[in-house]
């Protein structure tokens, strides 16, 4: 009789395929499996980095915002009474030196701000000049301390702050305003910066002698209030820009007092004294109206 053929090692291989098959099945998931945990770890990292994107721009737009809006309430904010210096007369929109009102003398107005770069100019070819007429009694300087320039510094208020502080070092001591003022152009900052800070400008108020009431005063900003609401009304009437110079009511052309000598000199003609007298000349020459800041 003949045999049967066993039927065992056909079915060996059958389980071996059906193991192959399986474990295929295996590596093809798992591998899915690791694609969709890479995608899903992908997305998280694009998410986080959207996020940290966003919060950091929302942070950025609060900065700007915060510095805008602070600028804008500083221009905007309510100023408070408007008091004047002790020793200026109620409505008086000028600080006086030199000689009195009613001395006959030649009166000379000047508009300076302290953020104006061609104040500083002026102030550097003439201050020398000013105080001898001050000291001489050879004229009734007014100088107005404006503030329209307020808008250029990111403050919104250096034209102001340091306004105040040259009131309040005048209230004290109109001599020490005067080196405070000079002082204050040295060290002048560039128009459309934040303006000297008040810790800065406090320190160049001590080097002129500032007592603690007259410090009080600075950061207290006193006269603010007298600044923008006096003063810079009376200022604005006449001109907008600065340096400006009035010799007895006309005004006159800065271009003429960029030399040292020149201001005094036509001060003094004004009065009836000789140009000689002025050491300088009277004219420097110049465009009509420049100089402004």
């Amino acid at each position: 009789m003949a045999s049967t053929p066993s039927s065992g090692p056909s079915k060996k291989r059958a389980a071996a395929k059906d193991t192959s098959a399986a474990t295929a099945q295996e590596r093809r998931a798992a591998q899915r499996e690791r694609i969709r945990k890479e995608r899903e770890a992908e997305l998280r990292r694009q998410r986080n980095v959207r996020t940290i994107v966003i919060a950091a721009v929302t942070v950025v737009a609060l900065v700007l915002v915060g510095g805008l809006g602070y600028a804008i309430w500083t221009q905007l904010r309510p100023a408070g009474p408007a008091t004047a210096p002790s020793n200026v007369a109620s409505g008086q929109a000028y600080l006086s030196y030199g000689a009195p009102a009613d001395s006959g003398k030649p009166v000379v107005e000047i508009h300076l701000d302290f953020m104006c770069p061609f104040c500083g100019e002026f102030d550097k070819a003439n201050a020398e000049d000013i105080s001898t007429m001050i000291e001489n009694q050879e004229a009734q300087i007014r100088m107005v301390p404006r503030r329209f320039l307020d808008a250029q510094s990111t403050t919104g208020d250096y034209s102001t702050r340091a306004a105040n502080a040259y009131v309040c070092m005048y209230e004290q001591d109109p001599k020490a305003s005067l080196s405070f003022q000079q002082l204050l152009f040295e060290n002048q900052p560039e128009e459309g910066s934040a303006g000297l800070s008040d810790e800065q400008i406090r320190g160049f108020a001590e080097q002129v002698g500032a007592t603690e009431e007259t410090l009080s005063c600075l950061e207290k900003q006193t006269y603010r209030p007298w600044v923008r609401q006096v003063v810079e009304p009376y200022a604005a009437e006449k001109k907008q820009g600065t340096p400006y110079v009035e010799i007895d009511g006309t005004k006159e052309s800065v271009d003429r007092f960029k030399t040292p000598g020149a201001l005094r000199s036509a001060v003094l003609e004004a009065g009836g004294a000789a140009p000689s007298d002025a050491g300088g000349a009277s004219d420097a020459g110049g465009a009509s109206d420049g100089g402004q800041g």
